[in-house]
């Protein structure tokens, strides 16, 4: 159980550096914004779902429908194919929805007028500390708007996974290879060993990844930071678009 952990870990690691993804692209774009904790929650949400077909391959979602009432099974088993693309496609949308919320993201810089930055900090500094005097009354509005915000963030990162069709396949493969060479047994307990190690492996990368970013934006010129910021959306779009013609041509094939 312990090799299958750290062998999940360290896979979920190394298989999420590569920055091709939507996932690195949005994570990157949250550290440009200095948002570790909405980058991380993004980054967990993809390392879900890998957690999700690992579980796959080893029977692990057969295991949980034969718990479900026989209607419920039937109804994902008939529908599986529909059910799976439909995902796919949403995916893509989020992805390209994402692409269009950063390039909406304006970046403020040094050079803006000092005053008016001045006095917008002040404002925003009292408009905080009411905030937390209230918070301290009613015990909800602030911790319901960084949940909110947290929430969003992992519901995204597992779209942002599901909008790849080929994902599901190559996570059989990486599998099916470890079982081949002995590397892990057959066993539900070794599987879901694998499947968590790659959701604290990936997640793990992600923080680094945004931990990076957030800690080099500063010194990154804010017509710079504004040219990235750009640049990111613009490929999240590309990516949005090329996603959904391949999970197209995967429905009509």
């Amino acid at each position: 159980m312990l090799l299958s952990l750290l062998l999940g870990f360290i896979t979920g690691y190394l298989v999420s550096i590569p920055p091709v993804g939507p996932t690195n692209i949005a994570i990157m774009s949250k550290g440009f914004e200095k948002d570790i904790k909405a980058g991380v929650a993004i980054g967990a949400g993809a390392g879900f779902i890998d957690m999700i077909y690992i579980l796959i391959a080893f029977g692990g979602v057969t295991a949980f429908l034969s718990f479900l009432p026989q209607s419920v099974k039937m109804f994902f088993i008939e529908n599986k194919s529909t059910l799976i693309t439909s995902l796919t496609f949403f995916g893509c949308i989020i992805v390209v929805f994402y692409g269009i919320k950063i390039l909406k993201t304006k970046v403020l810089g040094n050079s803006e007028n000092n005053e008016f930055k001045d006095a917008y900090l002040k404002t925003q500094s009292t408009l905080k500390r009411k905030g937390e005097n209230l918070d301290k009354i009613l015990h909800t509005k602030t911790f319901e708007k960084k949940r909110s915000r947290i929430s969003e963030s992992f519901i995204a990162g597992t779209l942002f996974c599901l909008s790849s069709i080929t994902l599901p396949a190559s996570w059989f493969i990486v599998v099916s290879y470890f079982k081949s060479y002995g590397l892990i047994d057959t066993s539900f307990l070794s599987g879901f060993s694998l499947a968590f190690g790659v959701l604290i492996g990936t997640t793990l990368w992600f923080y680094t990844l945004v931990k990076i970013v957030s800690s080099r934006s500063h010194k990154v010129r804010p017509q710079t930071l504004s040219k990235l910021n750009l640049g990111v959306g613009i490929i999240l779009l590309l990516l949005g678009v090329f996603l959904f013609y391949k999970a197209f041509d995967f429905a009509l094939s």
